[in-house]
């Protein structure tokens, strides 16, 4: 008789695919390290623990010398790094128990600098009002002061980098809490001898440059790069890199999503960077999704062109644009050039100028994509309208609309008067646009009927109700069901 078999019995390639449906029921982590692997960051930089030891892959790696080898992939597959000593510390610590191989997602937090001579009395005044905010800062701009003075973040960052060998996805995102929000409104509160600010400019040009120095030093490949709040004076720094260098740089990307933030007006440094552009995105052919934008409540007046430069991706699944002036004819070009391969189109606060009619943008996307099946429209507009509001009164030009933080409630689909009997039919949308399963084959049936002269696309403004309607009749197209059938 042949004997029991164990779990044990299983090849490790089977144990580790049993271990993923075990995870799937635990919260995903938003921090990694060696010392703290399962643990998520709260504002203050205090620690709370989701699980400790007692979470299903930690009781797991405890079973045994294999089981630990099977599961530490899935134990160490993000690392967050904050810009501090003890930030850096812990990437130290990673490096050293050889944990790097496994990390595949890196997120790099960095604050605004401190800049201005003024600092050390700002902050003697601010403790005679709160201690706790002035020790808080006094110990940022020591760590600020010694990581920048002693390089540790460019020899850090390099290192780590080479050692993230199943590196995927890199991200940069700009901290800012409750402690920076006070110490503002105390240095706007008072005078002093020699300005002093936080300053996000330096702080993200510095990090710009030392990830891409590490990732070009490194072996890393099909990166995916992620960064919602860059500035466009750390793009006006890569402009003085070698073309050659931009291009081998744009060759190890398959994913570009940036969003440009500055209060002032970005248009004459975007048009300033236009070769850089260029440079990365010729070479950068294993493109599948690109998200370029700008503030929204502050679009840019420039070209698209400037930025694309009439180039095609024959890989590009998802396309994405924020925070623009815009032709309708040169968002139809961009669309037509992908038309065959496109899956997922995204238009936030896009903004036609020059008499373009947002029905001829939506007629292309309804009858000539050939793959699409997601659709993204939010904050749409024409800019005469855009112009002759102001910021307190039009919706569409407020940035909380167009926030990742913001949840807002999506309007029930309203169709023209005389279809008006479809609304109940509509479901509440995801905020990450809507897809043919939004809606019922019914709702989708009766839109065929629709042309795009019936959309109630007057020329002069686009009401926050239509959104969903342009989506909903996109996906309704016929050559959207043929392909189903298929």
């Amino acid at each position: 008789m042949d004997r029991p078999r164990r779990i044990d019995d299983l090849a490790d390639e089977l144990i580790s695919h049993i271990l993923s449906f075990l995870l799937e029921s635990e919260p995903s982590s938003n921090d990694t390290s060696p010392t703290n692997s399962h643990s998520s960051y709260v504002p203050n930089g205090s620690s709370i623990s989701a699980h400790g030891e007692t979470s299903d892959l930690d009781r797991f790696r405890l079973v045994c010398t294999r089981f630990k080898r099977i599961s530490t992939p899935w134990k160490f597959p993000r690392f967050v790094l904050r810009f501090s000593r003890d930030g850096f510390r812990r990437l130290e610590d990673l490096l050293d128990m050889q944990l790097a191989c496994h990390v595949k997602s890196f997120t790099y937090m960095v604050r605004p600098f401190y800049q201005g001579s003024d600092w050390p009395r700002i902050l003697k005044a601010v403790e005679s009002q709160n201690l706790a905010i002035s020790q808080i800062h006094k110990g940022r701009c020591e760590d600020q002061e010694y990581i920048i003075t002693g390089g540790h973040d460019m020899r850090l960052l390099r290192h780590a980098i080479s050692a993230f060998s199943s590196l995927r996805q890199i991200k940069l995102l700009r901290l800012q809490d409750g402690a920076d929000e006070q110490l503002l409104d105390y240095i706007r509160e008072q005078s002093s001898a020699e300005p002093v600010y936080l300053d996000w400019e330096p702080a993200c040009t510095r990090a710009i440059t030392s990830l891409a120095t590490s990732l070009l030093e490194s072996n890393c490949n099909a990166i995916r790069f992620v960064g919602p709040q860059i500035s466009p004076e750390s793009a006006l720094k890569l402009s003085q890199t070698p073309s050659l260098t931009l291009s081998t740089l744009g060759a190890r990307l398959t994913s570009l999503d940036v969003t440009f933030h500055s209060t002032k007006d970005m248009t004459s440094n975007i048009k300033s960077v236009s070769s850089v552009f260029h440079d990365v995105f010729l070479s950068a052919k294993n493109l599948t999704s690109i998200k370029l934008g700008f503030r929204a409540n502050v679009p840019v007046d420039i070209s698209l062109e400037l930025i694309f430069h009439r180039l095609q991706w024959k890989r590009l699944r998802a396309l994405s644009i924020l925070g623009w002036r815009l032709d309708s004819d040169e968002i139809i070009s961009l669309i037509r050039r992908h038309r065959r391969q496109l899956r997922e189109v995204g238009l936030t606060g896009v903004y036609l100028r020059n008499g373009g009619r947002w029905r001829d943008i939506l007629s292309v996307l309804h009858s000539e994509m050939d793959q699409v099946e997601r659709i993204y429209l939010r904050d749409i507009d024409y800019a005469d309208h855009l112009d002759s509001d102001s910021p307190d009164t039009n919706g569409h030009a407020s940035s909380s609309s167009t926030s990742a933080l913001s949840v807002v409630p999506e309007p029930t689909l309203t169709l023209p008067p005389y279809h008006a009997s479809f609304n109940a039919d509509y479901p509440l949308s995801s905020l990450c646009g809507s897809t043919r399963q939004s809606f019922s084959e019914t709702t989708l049936e009766r839109l065929r009927a629709l042309t795009a002269d019936d959309l109630g696309d007057n020329g002069m403004r686009v009401r926050r109700e239509q959104w969903l309607l342009w989506e909903a009749w996109v996906l309704s197209s016929p050559r959207n069901m043929l392909r189903r059938r298929q």
